[in-house]
């Protein structure tokens, strides 16, 4: 750290809370995130907008937070083993691409599962608390439908866009290679991720080729679960067969 910076930071260090309000704004104006440039309003804003917003949309913005953390932080270390981060053309069923030569891996991306404000728990009564929590496999998609209304106060009527949210298809296994978890509910930490591969996840039993939507994460990693993203990866480079949480339905732990 420089000497001038280091005096500028004892001289904010003084400054009332005021003051530095006014600094911030003063900072962001001078260095400004593109979306505030793009849709002209602060990260304040933004951010309050949020807050107050609906369970759904928080849930939302998280899961994007998750995708935004594992491209930045994730990605990086695979490409040591060889794996290169590809573009997604279209809309897919996983939210990351992987290539090795003539090896791929589509990586779906989920946030742990939360329930009235705390992480959802696997069966509870079967397992010591903590030891397993959930994630949600099922795909959720966004839409808008056309509403005529009647204006208030007047005999005209007006087109409106109203925005739905319906939950559509399961997974089905063969839709993507890996599944990350992303596991800050539990932990605090944006950087922390549990990884499987999508043919070990538990099947539907009214359909066995549908992934089950609820299924259970190791808090920590095992023999079917890892925090490293290399191990995974090689886990499908090797053709492991396994099945996640095989005691429970009285499965061989090979599947």
């Amino acid at each position: 750290m420089s000497e001038s910076l280091g005096a500028i930071r004892k001289l904010i260090d003084q400054c009332t809370n005021e003051e530095l309000t006014s600094l911030k704004a003063y900072f962001r104006q001078m260095l400004p995130h593109p979306l505030e440039s793009e849709w002209g309003i602060d990260a304040d804003t933004i951010l309050s907008a949020i807050e107050r917003s609906s369970d759904l949309t928080k849930r939302g913005v998280r899961g994007i937070i998750a995708e935004a953390v594992f491209e930045t932080s994730v990605i990086p270390t695979a490409t040591a083993s060889g794996w290169r981060p590809t573009p997604i053309i279209g809309d897919r069923s996983y939210d990351s691409l992987l290539r090795k030569g003539d090896s791929s891996a589509r990586i779906q991306i989920k946030l742990q599962r939360l329930e009235r404000g705390a992480p959802k728990l696997y069966y509870p009564k079967h397992y010591e608390e903590g030891s397993l929590y959930v994630v949600e496999v099922q795909k959720t998609r966004s839409g808008e439908k056309s509403v005529v209304e009647m204006l208030q106060g007047s005999a005209t009527e007006a087109a409106a866009l109203s925005a739905i949210t319906v939950k559509t298809r399961p997974y089905r296994f063969g839709d993507f290679d890996i599944l990350a978890v992303n596991m800050h509910p539990s932990c605090g930490d944006w950087k922390s991720f549990r990884y499987t591969l999508g043919s070990w996840l538990l099947p539907r039993a009214s359909d066995a080729s549908l992934i089950e939507v609820f299924q259970p994460v190791a808090a920590k990693p095992n023999d079917v679960w890892t925090d490293n993203i290399a191990v995974c990866l090689s886990w499908l480079e090797a053709g492991e067969k396994h099945r996640v949480l095989a005691e429970l339905l009285h499965l061989p732990r090979k599947a």
